[in-house]
């Protein structure tokens, strides 16, 4: 029986969608009792191995230096940016709001393209888009201004913000930087050196003397090894190459419903009226930028 020639990639697409947004628990209960940073390198350094060592032992060869630095260079701005400082930032906002801002990664790429240099006038559904978003991210908000009084959750927010715009850049970087290396093996290159860096960052902050992990956050790990790190991320850098842009991005509406709904179940965490309009309104606004880009 012949297959359709879009059936992996729309398996990857679902696997994407679905278990990245269940990373978002994983990673808050994950950081409770694990050091962030020393957590996130052990979770890519080691999924880069076993990817590594599949590919390896079946024949395939090392790519030329010029796409090992391309690759070197998105693990680190992905892998250690992005995923690193959002484990740093879930020690202290919840998972699912941590979801919600970054459901606003399509609209972080479509400003970074913008800025790179596409000079296309943007589409006015895509700026209603903009605001839409904006709006949802002030009902977000309007009910948590207390949590604001903490100084970390301040920062947690800041961190969170600043991992999305960094794994939007790596996004488009990726996307612009293509070459004929297998999107799977491409993504083990891009996690050693990505956890590499996160273990000096770890060393440098100390993690290693507060290194106690209690039994659910190894599971924890283990979890985001093999369905964050190997499935999931090995997804995503295959779909991006099978799938259009606007497309893909839409993969960030089902994590973030999979993240609220899981942190409401498994961590009680608030699911109220204006956290249901926030949700609504940044899956339109995201809808609108995404198509109209």
């Amino acid at each position: 029986m012949k297959q359709h020639p879009l059936l992996f990639p729309w398996l990857a697409f679902a696997a994407v969608s679905i278990f990245w947004g269940t990373t978002f628990l994983a990673i808050s209960i994950g950081v409770k009792t694990f050091p962030p940073l020393l957590m996130a390198a052990f979770r890519h350094t080691a999924a880069g191995l076993i990817i590594l060592s599949y590919f390896l032992l079946r024949g395939y060869k090392i790519p030329p230096l010029s796409s090992l630095k391309t690759f070197s260079f998105n693990g680190i701005l992905m892998l250690a940016g992005g995923n690193g400082i959002i484990s740093w930032g879930m020690q202290y906002v919840g998972s699912g709001l941590t979801a919600l801002i970054c459901a606003l990664t399509p609209v972080w790429i479509v400003i970074i393209n913008r800025v790179s240099g596409n000079q296309e006038k943007l589409h006015p559904l895509a700026v209603l888009g903009f605001v839409i978003c904006l709006v949802g991210q002030f009902f977000l908000f309007k009910d948590k201004v207390a949590l604001f009084k903490d100084e970390m959750f301040i920062w947690g927010v800041l961190a969170v913000v600043v991992s999305n715009f960094l794994w939007a850049l790596g996004t488009v970087y990726s996307k612009n930087h293509q070459s004929k290396v297998h999107p799977i093996f491409a993504s083990g290159w891009q996690m050693i050196p990505g956890g590499l860096f996160l273990f000096v960052a770890a060393f440098l902050r100390g993690e290693m003397h507060a290194f106690s992990p209690a039994p659910e956050a190894i599971n924890a790990l283990i979890y985001l090894i093999l369905f964050g790190s190997i499935l999931a991320y090995g997804s995503y850098m295959y779909v991006i190459k099978k799938l259009p842009a606007t497309i893909v991005s839409t993969y960030a509406y089902i994590n973030t419903m999979v993240a609220i709904l899981l942190g409401w179940l498994w961590l009680n965490e608030g699911l109220d009226f204006s956290t249901l309009i926030a949700v609504a309104l940044t899956i339109i606004g995201v809808y609108l930028v995404s198509r109209n880009s």
